[in-house]
């Protein structure tokens, strides 16, 4: 007997979907706070620059460092309009695999 998750992963193919997206590992820079984190980039978005200028006002990270801190934040949104720079520490890591944060936030 099927499950229902089985049933409707073969019968929408969203299995298959989510498994062409995608995370970027970026470092996120406002007025005073730095944020070393991961962004999702769905398949329909296809490059994290779609991201980043989609008409959403945040920026949502997840597996957070903010200044470098030992401390790691499961979620943060940031807002657009007080960002000054992004920069992309590594690109086209599957959905699912865990972000190395140490040898992220030690590369600068």
């Amino acid at each position: 007997m099927a499950t229902l998750a089985a049933t409707a992963t073969a019968r929408t193919g969203f299995m298959g979907y989510a498994a062409r997206a995608k995370w970027s590992t970026v470092r996120v820079e406002t007025e005073g706070t730095v944020y070393v984190g991961r962004v999702y980039v769905p398949e329909t978005k296809k490059r994290l620059s779609d991201v980043l200028c989609d008409e959403r006002p945040f920026i949502l990270l997840t597996e957070v460092s903010v200044n470098g801190s030992e401390g790691i934040e499961s979620f943060v949104a940031v807002s657009k309009r007080f960002v000054k720079t992004v920069r992309v520490l590594s690109e086209g890591e599957p959905a699912g695999v865990p972000m190395k944060l140490a040898s992220v936030t030690s590369s600068r």
